[in-house]
């Protein structure tokens, strides 16, 4: 194909039965230059089955990308996109027939960086009441209706970048790994790019009529999964304020934070055991507390780690 403004890239973990209606959805755009590349990160024998089930459709792409970690998938998708937009959607998504289009409507404007767009929950079922506890981000749920307009933050899953500020600013920084011994390689992905993108003056639009379905099922609608969500948070959080500062990695310097955390997680701890309105909120932020605890001591003694916080870029 010729003429590509937008490659759409979908990074995949072991998803194939929700790609197959993800692929579909964005196959009955109302926009015509675009291609789609599905990068697996598992390099699974039934995604890739599920992918060239596509194959009389020249817009469909297949990559394996055998490195673990959402950057690394990201990135390959961009090192092959002809696209001189790239938006990046998750593997459990709906898009709505008018996403490609209002997207790229944002790019008129040659100071704008990065667009994201709405997106809304497909339940699997209807969720428990205590979830209004939470902010919509521990569901990525992002359901704004005023815009477009300019914003601090867009999500991950409804993520559009200018192909070549991505480069120009070192692409992303680390994010999810769907190998969980990986976890604490964790780090601040889209939020870390788009404050280097706003570092150059260049703008981030919310355009509300952008819109993706974001299937939730059950399993996380569940105290589990919010609690191992704000655990992992509590990853990338250490991951931000580590990689920014000016330490020396000596031990010693981790041991006043590694108790405050420590005394936050037993407070939450025992809120738990006091019968309130909000038990369930402290018992799923004592996880975040206990993360942020873990990661510096982890990163104390680990030399790995160390080199792996303070690299200049990822994108390999």
């Amino acid at each position: 194909m010729n003429n590509i403004i937008i490659s759409v890239i979908i990074p995949t973990y072991n998803k194939p039965n929700f790609l197959l209606d993800t692929i579909s959805s964005l196959l009955l755009q109302d926009f015509k230059s675009y291609e789609i590349i599905v990068v697996d990160n598992a390099c699974s024998k039934e995604t890739k089955k599920i992918v060239l089930s596509f194959t009389n459709q020249s817009l469909v792409k297949y990559v394996c990308e055998p490195n673990i970690g959402l950057h690394n998938a990201r990135h390959t998708g961009a090192k092959i996109a002809k696209g001189e937009i790239l938006l990046y959607i998750d593997d459990d998504i709906i898009a709505d027939r008018n996403l490609l289009k209002e997207i790229v409507s944002c790019y008129k404007d040659p100071l704008v960086g990065c667009v994201g767009g709405r997106v809304l929950p497909k339940w699997e079922e209807e969720p428990p009441d205590w979830i209004k506890q939470f902010p919509k981000w521990y569901l990525s749920i992002l359901d704004d209706a005023e815009g477009p307009k300019e914003v601090q933050c867009i999500y991950g899953c409804n993520f559009s970048i200018r192909k070549d500020l991505l480069f120009e600013l070192g692409g992303f920084n680390p994010d999810a790994f769907g190998n969980k011994k990986m976890w604490w390689y964790r780090g601040d992905g889209e939020i870390g790019l788009l404050q280097k993108v706003k570092s150059t003056g260049k703008k981030i639009i919310y355009n509300p009529n952008a819109v993706v379905w974001h299937f939730i099922p059950k399993e996380r609608l569940t105290i589990e999964y919010f609690k191992e969500r704000s655990f992992k948070s509590g990853i990338e959080a250490s991951f931000t304020k580590y990689r920014y500062l000016s330490i020396n990695f000596h031990p010693l310097n981790f041991f006043l934070d590694a108790v405050r955390y420590f005394i936050y997680y037993i407070f939450h701890n025992i809120l738990t055991l006091i019968p309130i309105k909000y038990r369930i909120a402290h018992k799923v932020f004592s996880c975040y507390y206990k993360a942020c605890c873990f990661y510096v001591l982890k990163l104390a003694i680990d030399k790995n780690l160390q080199k792996f916080l303070k690299k200049e870029s990822y994108l390999q």
